[in-house]
């Protein structure tokens, strides 16, 4: 290919990935839009208390000036998005948390005058920042010079020129000695290949320990290094491993975002233990103050205009020097750390903005899961890139149908797997967390039969764990409950909308087998229920909500990627007269849902409805051969010694 069809090409792809990211920020909107008709504002809010926060914000307690400012007035949650309105001035601010009677916000700069004298509205937001830093991503994608270091990155990514191996295929010395075979083979991979690697990671075989390696071994050789992934859960997952090393990192983040496990290492905490931050917080501090005096004279109507005016510019003064201040000193700790750990999005915030924002190498786990706009936010902070990923599991999630067909569902990391094969990437075969009968089908049809069950779990079974009894009629490690001929139509609640789909019915059944399980002696807290309809898993919660506090869990298929727990119940719900399974011919999604279970996968559904699929016939053969179909009609699922 020439070099001019190949830049063609890659302008081509990047512009109708422009347009498809404007297409599902208008759908965004609209669903804000929606949702937010049906929330209530905060009304009459006044700030109780102001402190510094990293990035040059501010937190701010929020009490109302009527009465108690309870949480069920408004549907907020940690980390949402929200305008605080005075008058004509709109300030934006996430949420941090909910305190006694009080609400937590961060706001980027400081408090207007106008809201230090009180009597805002909070207003639930729609959150533009991710959207404008993928565009600006993208923009700068699409204008960098061909022979810059993002020239380079976009040309492999949508030029079709091939990674290359730039070093010697040097052998390391492991940091992790356990790591087995095609995980050794991935990190000496990584460590040669530029300037994109993939670590083609399905489930169980330990991606993102391989991952962890390739930092340790890109430290030890002197760079600098991007920790990233798409959501806060995953970069904090990389930062705890790290950090359970020996690794140094700094967590980045918004800090109602950052899990509490890595809190110590997150920036906020490393400016909070600077010494020079007590100067920035005694400026605050006098700052707040002044502030809280100059409103009383001004309550009182003994100050004139002019000298109201000099002393409120005197306090947003002291304001500005406390934050420039911060900010100065959160630049200095993050050009000195060698490991910076943030979301992508995070990776294209101020904090990164200049020098600090410079990385040899970017390191991005779940990238399979990721937009290409957010990706770009991370990856044009260095020259060498390593993806983690597997794009046979869940893809990134877009609400435009539009825009997911334009490209924006397909993940950078599978535009490379299929261009480059083999030779952009490495694939771990050997998983550490299911029984092989489990492992079976799954791997000859979506990973052409190349994964291996390591033998610590090739045949552990559920029965094999202290104090659980063999169940005769469940006997296998792979069961399927078939509820063909049971009449257990499912229902909508719309009509339209896929996710409120639920099957009453059989999501009793579901909750009976979960029972069963349970009086085998199998802890609660060792179960998880899934099932990939929202509509469902409310229906399984009313089943089985009491026994959540013992700590069985209920959720999504897609809240459970990366999951696993000894036993998983699927409820599949779909049961129609005309064999429509919805977005369960995403084999992706079934793919999430056979390989979360260790020992035990209990899967509920109809036959006669799924069958009409060819993953799902075969997965119910595949059943049936290994002794586990049980018919809903043999038995109603009676808790052993009943």
């Amino acid at each position: 290919m020439s070099s001019e069809v190949s830049r063609r090409q890659a302008q081509e792809r990047i512009a109708a990935l422009r347009q498809a990211w404007q297409a599902e920020r208008r759908e965004h909107i609209r669903r804000a839009e929606e949702a937010g008709t049906e929330v209530r504002e905060l009304l009459d809010v006044a700030i109780d208390e102001a402190r510094p926060a990293a990035g040059d914000r501010t937190w701010l307690w929020l009490v109302s000036r009527e009465g108690v400012l309870a949480r069920d007035t408004v549907r907020l949650r940690s980390g949402d998005p929200v305008r605080l309105v005075t008058g004509n001035e709109v300030t934006p601010a996430v949420v941090a948390r909910w305190g006694r009677h009080r609400l937590g916000v961060v706001i980027e700069g400081g408090a207007s005058g106008a809201l230090w004298s009180g009597g805002f509205r909070v207003v639930r937001d729609f959150p533009t920042t991710t959207f404008d830093r993928g565009d600006r991503a993208m923009r700068l994608l699409a204008e960098a010079e061909e022979a810059s270091d993002l020239g380079r990155l976009r040309a492999v990514a949508y030029g079709g020129s091939a990674p290359t191996t730039a070093e010697p295929m040097a052998t390391p010395v492991l940091f992790d000695t356990a790591l087995n075979g095609p995980q050794q083979e991935a990190v000496h991979f990584a460590m040669s290949t530029t300037p994109v690697a993939l670590v083609f990671g399905p489930p169980g075989t330990g991606k993102t320990r391989t991952l962890v390696e390739i930092v340790r071994q890109h430290r030890r050789a002197g760079r600098r290094v991007l920790v990233s992934a798409a959501s806060n859960a995953a970069v904090d997952n990389l930062a705890e491993r790290l950090i359970a090393h020996g690794v140094d990192v700094t967590r980045i983040g918004h800090p109602a975002r950052v899990l509490a496990s890595v809190e110590a290492h997150s920036l906020d905490a490393k400016l909070d233990d600077h010494p020079s931050m007590q100067l920035a917080k005694r400026w605050f501090r006098d700052a707040l103050a002044a502030n809280a005096k100059l409103n009383k004279r001004i309550a009182r109507g003994k100050i004139p205009y002019a000298e109201r005016r000099m002393a409120r510019a005197e306090v947003h003064q002291l304001f500005r020097d406390s934050r420039r201040h911060q900010k100065g000193l959160a630049e200095g700790l993050l050009e000195r750390s060698q490991v910076v750990c943030a979301t992508l999005a995070a990776a294209d915030g101020k904090l990164l903005w200049g020098p600090q924002g410079k990385f040899d190498v970017v390191v991005v786990d779940e990238a399979s899961q990721a937009v290409d706009p957010l990706l770009w936010c991370a990856l044009q902070r260095a020259p060498r890139v390593v993806l983690g990923g597997d794009p046979q599991q869940l893809p990134p999630t877009v609400f435009d149908h539009g825009a997911a067909r334009a490209g924006l569902a397909r993940s950078l990391f599978e535009t490379l797997e299929n261009a480059y094969g083999e030779a952009g990437r490495r694939l771990l075969t050997i998983q550490h967390r299911m029984h092989r009968d489990l492992m079976a089908y799954v791997s000859k049809e979506l990973y052409g039969g190349r994964l291996q069950a390591h033998p610590a779990v090739a045949d552990h079974r559920v029965a094999d764990l202290e104090g659980v009894e063999t169940d005769p009629g469940r006997s296998t490690p792979l069961v399927f409950v078939d509820s063909a001929g049971k009449g257990w139509a499912e229902v909508t609640g719309d009509g339209e909308r896929d996710v409120s789909r639920c099957n009453p019915e059989l999501a009793a059944r579901t909750a009976a087998e979960v029972r069963r399980v349970i009086s085998r002696g199998v802890p609660p807290g060792d179960i998880a229920v899934i099932s990939p309809y929202d509509g469902q898993v409310r229906a399984l919660i009313g089943e089985l909500g009491a026994l959540r506090d013992d700590g069985l869990e209920i959720g999504t298929v897609d809240g459970f990627q990366g999951r696993e727990k000894e036993v998983v119940v699927v409820d599949l719900v779909r049961s129609n007269d005309d064999g429509q399974i919805g977005f369960l011919s995403d084999v992706r999604r079934m793919n999430v849902a056979l390989t979360r279970a260790r020992r035990l996968l209990i899967v509920v559904g109809d036959s006669a409805t799924l069958s009409g699929h060819d993953l799902y016939a075969g997965f119910i053969g595949a059943a049936e051969e290994l002794g586990g179909y049980v018919s809903a009609w043999s038995d109603d699922a009676e808790p052993l010694n009943a």
